[in-house]
């Protein structure tokens, strides 16, 4: 075979690159020339998804660190048409309207803009869609693509996560976590990424679990906060009913975007008493052993307070049984003992008026009933009356109790990651001191008797020590400032292990139908989660399983 003459190489080469050359100009004029107006088009229609594209992610983990994304940035199908090329909007919108389900008017009124060369037809389409829209074959009418936001659904954490929409600038996150951390999360070159303490398999539990309760009790809504007692890590905050923040638009109703559990108070009733009695022993006016003589009912000025079950349990009685049974007439001889303003001051200690520092939108109780200093405004805020707090703001109180007397700060977010890799730690504060040790240790015991003895033992699981306390509130009506009896909310607070807690979790089920008192509706619940955590967790027992019945 003779040698290639080096001649025709050097043009063989010259006519490649030339080809390429052509090639690579005619791109650019097909582009810049021909399809100049419809790009044009284009990005005017999805300008500010750039930033959406750069937005950063927002993670849950479970106990083995690995990540589930609560919000993420995903690739979806749109379907566009190029209106100018259509010859026969009518036509095309008829063969659209069943393929799109988009109403034919609304279609033809789309289509016929005879100088427009871009107008999206519907975003997030199904690959069926995007199938049928390529079988016709349509140069008018294509298929592109968009970067949108989207969070995965069954995780009841809608409101705390809150969703990315539409500001006064443009495209903001609005509500939850995509409110408050919006800088952090926006921006192409600054974006990060939040890594939450919410545990992915713990949230799907508590979610399911209240979800269940509130159709089975037939209520208006409820909620679960799972706290770490010790440092404020929220590690679940479930509420139902919740929306889907794919479809924020279609919300008919824009109230059920507020947080529950940091925007909405409560008269928390029965399981406020935990703290009256804190108060109580801190300050020297009783001690476990301290008897008072319940008769059923007292009378503070002209009004009459009577406990929930008035002819049970009368005669001398224990502080302990004050929990344990839960009376009202045991919670108001503390109060009693104890100075207004003294006692007003350790309320406010525990937090109950102001705003915990949790990283959302939140609002503080109220404890203003307390500033005519009215006897019977304290009598019956020992017992949770009178007096409004957050679901957030009552964890924090009781917390202080399970973990031996300082207020941490709840917090959501564990971690901020940066795009360059770099993190930021977010730990929760220190916390001040509310009450000694030895007090906190006498509460526990006491509230370790209501899941033992009392109105609790519905959230015993063998083998744990379980502290908890049941509160059934009476509504007020904010008009009349009367209570429907008929109409109650039913909260359990509860954390184990008592004497070194993991986990201290509320559970709060709002206006339940057909049912009376708590232990028959949030206590369940509670044992539910309890025994998920333990066994999820390995939270060994504390105590002598109980054997199995024969």
């Amino acid at each position: 075979m003779s040698k290639s003459n080096p001649e025709k190489r050097i043009w063989l080469l010259v006519f490649i690159f030339v080809s390429i050359g052509l090639l690579i100009w005619g791109r650019f004029f097909y582009l810049m020339i021909i399809r100049r107006d419809y790009y044009i088009a284009k990005a005017t229609h999805l300008s500010g998804d750039t930033a959406v594209a750069a937005r950063g992610s927002i993670f849950l983990t479970d106990k083995d660190g690995i990540p589930y994304a609560a919000a993420l940035n995903k690739e979806f199908s749109l379907i566009y048409a190029v209106p100018e090329k259509i010859k026969d909007p009518a036509a095309t919108a008829k063969t659209l309207s069943p393929i799109l389900g988009i109403d034919e008017q609304a279609l033809l009124q789309k289509l016929s803009k005879p100088k427009d060369a871009y107008e999206i037809l519907a975003k997030k389409v199904s690959d069926g869609v995007v199938n049928a829209i390529k079988s016709l074959g349509d140069s008018a009418i294509g298929v592109d693509s968009e970067t949108a936001r989207y969070y995965p659904s069954d995780l009841y954490l809608s409101q705390a996560i809150g969703f990315l929409g539409f500001g006064k600038n443009g495209q903001a996150g609005q509500y939850g976590l995509e409110e408050n951390y919006n800088a952090e999360l926006s921006g192409p070159v600054s974006s990060s990424d939040l890594v939450l303490t919410v545990d992915s398999a713990i949230q799907a539990q508590a979610g399911a679990l209240i979800a269940a309760a509130v159709q089975k009790w037939r209520a208006t809504g409820g909620s679960i906060i799972v706290m770490n007692p010790k440092n404020g890590d929220i590690v679940a905050m479930a509420s139902y009913p919740n929306f889907d923040a794919n479809d924020y638009a279609a919300v008919p109703d824009q109230n059920i975007f507020v947080n529950p559990d940091t925007l909405k108070r409560f008269e928390p009733g029965s399981v406020f008493k935990p703290l009256t009695m804190a108060i109580g022993l801190e300050t020297g006016a009783v001690t476990p052993e301290t008897k008072f003589l319940n008769t059923g009912t007292v009378k503070v000025d002209d009004r009459t307070i009577s406990n929930a079950l008035p002819t049970e349990m009368l005669g001398w009685q224990t502080m302990p049984v004050v929990l344990e049974q839960s009376l009202n007439t045991g919670a108001v001889f503390v109060e009693q003992k104890v100075p207004k303003d003294i006692f007003l001051k350790y309320l406010k200690n525990f937090g109950a008026d102001d705003k915990t520092g949790i990283d959302v939108r939140e609002i503080s109780g109220d404890l203003s009933v307390l500033s005519s200093m009215r006897n019977v405004n304290f009598a019956t805020a020992s017992f949770g009356q009178g007096v409004a707090l957050t679901p957030v703001e009552l964890i924090r109180a009781l917390a202080a109790i399970a973990n031996g007397g300082k207020l941490v700060r709840p917090h959501l977010v564990a971690k901020i990651i940066s795009r360059g890799g770099e993190e930021r730690q977010m730990r929760g504060d220190e916390g001040s001191r509310v009450i000694s040790p030895e007090t906190a240790a006498k509460v526990v015991s006491m509230m370790v008797d209501v899941v033992e003895k009392g109105s609790g033992r519905r959230a015993a699981v063998s083998g744990y020590s379980i502290a908890g306390k049941t509160g059934t509130a009476q509504i007020p009506d904010l008009k009349t400032h009367k209570y429907n009896p008929d109409e109650n909310i039913h909260t359990f607070i509860g954390f184990a292990p008592a004497y070194d807690p993991k986990f201290i979790a509320l559970v709060k089920i709002d206006k339940p139908k057909g049912i009376r008192f708590a232990e028959s509706t949030a206590v369940p619940v509670f044992h539910d989660l309890a025994q998920f955590i333990f066994n999820y967790w390995s939270i060994p027992p504390d105590r002598p399983v109980a054997p199995a019945a024969q």
